[in-house]
């Protein structure tokens, strides 16, 4: 390639080599900063959508699926991205997410319309929690990486966060439909609140 700056043993080459390099990795920095900018959104949106649980409101199981389902896509994103590919850590995160989610959900006073198929819960916060935790890894993966350009300790333990609140989130989900499948009938209507004495 003509264009091709090459060292020839002149110093004053050092700062042309730099800038060329700094060219080839562009394309990597613009699909970093979008990959980023995606988890943040998503994460965002599956902090939204756990809404239903603060007011008590019915929702369909679409609706209580939607948060894990993008939370896993969160971590996923970012354990792909992640400059420490520590996949022992990661492994080890996920199971005790899943362990923890599992007991968190099973604790959650849950009602269920047979009907409908519609389930409420009591107000909780632990699955807000660890949406809007989510939401401040992605975000600190944004400002870290791409805003201030700070190398990684390549530990690996944002991603293994990551992956764990997407297992716990995830578990969580299925131990409450499992608990929701064990309760007795209350007629409810889709995005309202029922009214128990």
């Amino acid at each position: 390639m003509e264009n091709q700056v090459h060292w020839g043993g002149n110093p004053e080459n050092v700062g042309s080599i730099l800038l060329a390099l700094d060219g080839q990795n562009a394309p990597m920095k613009t699909v970093l900063l979008v990959s980023h900018l995606a988890v943040v959104l998503l994460a965002a949106v599956a902090l939204w959508s756990m809404r239903h649980e603060l007011s008590e409101k019915a929702v369909t199981g679409w609706g209580w699926a939607l948060p894990p389902a993008l939370a896993i896509v969160v971590a996923a994103v970012l354990l792909f991205v992640s400059p420490g590919k520590r996949f022992e850590l990661w492994v080890l995160a996920i199971l005790a997410g899943l362990a923890t989610g599992m007991g968190a959900g099973a604790m959650v006073g849950v009602n269920k319309d047979f009907g409908l198929k519609l389930v409420r819960v009591r107000r909780t916060w632990d699955g807000v929690g660890a949406a809007a935790l989510l939401l401040l890894l992605a975000l600190a993966r944004l400002v870290t990486s791409d805003l201030m350009e700070r190398p990684s300790g390549k530990f690996g333990v944002l991603g293994a966060a990551a992956a764990f609140l997407a297992a716990y989130l995830s578990a969580r989900v299925i131990s409450l439909h499992y608990s929701a499948g064990k309760t007795i009938h209350l007629d409810m209507v889709r995005g309202q609140k029922p009214n128990i004495e």
